[in-house]
This record gives structure tokens, C-alpha cells and sequence, in this order.
């Protein structure tokens, strides 16, 4: 779907949701919406549930050597810039993180929330973020309109 208003228009909204996550944050955050904005608002939230739905590629983290398949993603506070994978099996804690420290981020939504609450809604931590989430989930370093739309497929 092409965005059809504001500063994006005609970029993908597939695009936009990897590339600039802090404009469909506010995007999404638009109450009342109607019209192009409101059909923008309601793929953008399939879109998310498509990402939600791909499995994490990465490996677990774990210092105990784990070959499992990493199951959720870890950031620390007020840092989403590195990323940390663990199966469902491992405790980060058990592994050396510092205790109580952790955010979970396990979904699209929670990487906007995590980089809002935690990181004061920079643009580039959630660029940051939402690209080392969706890499883990098998998108391909370059990124242009067909990858987008590949991903997403």
C-alpha cells in the first residue's frame, strides 16, 4: 500500500514500517483518523501482525553455548541499539546480564513502546531497533520497496 499523504506520500507503508518506524509510531498514534489516514492506520496493523508473526533466525546468545533458535530479544534500558537472543530455555540473568535490567521486546509494538518509555523516542533507536528485529527475522541488510514488500509477502 502507498501512503497517500504527509511527508512520506507515495512510499510504501511496507517501507515505511522498516525504514521509519518513528513515523508509523506516530502514524499509529493518530486517534480519529478517517479516510486515507484510517486505511493507512488499519494496514499498518496487519503489516505489524505479519511482522509479529515471522520467527526469530538468530541464535540464542547464552554463554552455556546454547545452538538453540533464539525465541525473544532483550534490550537494556535506555540502549536498543544492541540486542540481545536467547531461547526460551535460557535465563540472560543465569548468563551474566545485570539483573533486573532487561526489557523484553518481543513484538513490533513493544520496540516502539520499549524505544518511547525507555529511550525518549528517538528516531534512531527505533530505526535501530526495528532493523535488528527485523533482520533477526530474515531481512536482508539492503533494503529497498521490492525487499520490503518480500518481507512482508
Amino acid at each position: 500500500m502507498q501512503i497517500l499523504f504527509g511527508k512520506h506520500y507515495g512510499k510504501s507503508l511496507e517501507l515505511l514500517l522498516l525504514k521509519q518506524p518513528d513515523y508509523v509510531a506516530w502514524m499509529l498514534s493518530q486517534r480519529g483518523a478517517h479516510g486515507v489516514m484510517k486505511r493507512a492506520q488499519t494496514e499498518a496493523k496487519h503489516l505489524v501482525a505479519r511482522f509479529n508473526a515471522k520467527s526469530l533466525l538468530k541464535k540464542c546468545f547464552s554463554k552455556e553455548g546454547s545452538e538453540q533458535a533464539a525465541t525473544r530479544c532483550t534490550v537494556y534500558g535506555e540502549n536498543a541499539l544492541v540486542p540481545y537472543w536467547w531461547c526460551s530455555s535460557c535465563n540472560p540473568y543465569q548468563s551474566g546480564a545485570n539483573a533486573g535490567k532487561l526489557q523484553a521486546v518481543a513484538t513490533y509494538e513493544e520496540a516502539l513502546d520499549h524505544v518511547l518509555f525507555w529511550c525518549g523516542g528517538r528516531a534512531a533507536d527505533y530505526k535501530s531497533l526495528i532493523k535488528d528485529l527485523a533482520q533477526a527475522k530474515g531481512l536482508p541488510d539492503r533494503v529497498g520497496e521490492k525487499q520490503a514488500a518480500a518481507f512482508f509477502a
